[in-house]
């Protein structure tokens, strides 16, 4: 598994209970790295988006036997503009 520089900052600066519930999901997405609930974002369906936890979402390459993960988001689900919205 490879990061882009931008995505290893964003890892690095994770408490210690969310880097290791990235690193925990990104385990089991090498296992299957196109599962049915990522998102492609490119036409050839390599470079895909990727929910990997209620706060923490990924956009990644798959490439050559690689997984390239090029961004990280985390969310604070805890302070959100609007709540409950149906």
């Amino acid at each position: 598994m490879s990061y882009s520089e931008g995505a290893a900052h964003v890892r690095d600066s994770l408490p210690e209970d969310r880097r290791a519930l990235l690193e925990r999901g990104l385990r089991k997405l090498a296992d299957d790295p196109r599962p049915g609930i990522s998102v492609p974002i490119s036409k050839d369906e390599n470079t895909r988006s990727l929910a990997l936890t209620r706060g923490i979402a990924i956009e990644y390459v798959i490439s050559e036997g690689l997984l390239i993960v090029l961004v990280v988001r985390v969310v604070d689900l805890s302070r959100v503009l609007l709540e409950n919205v149906e």
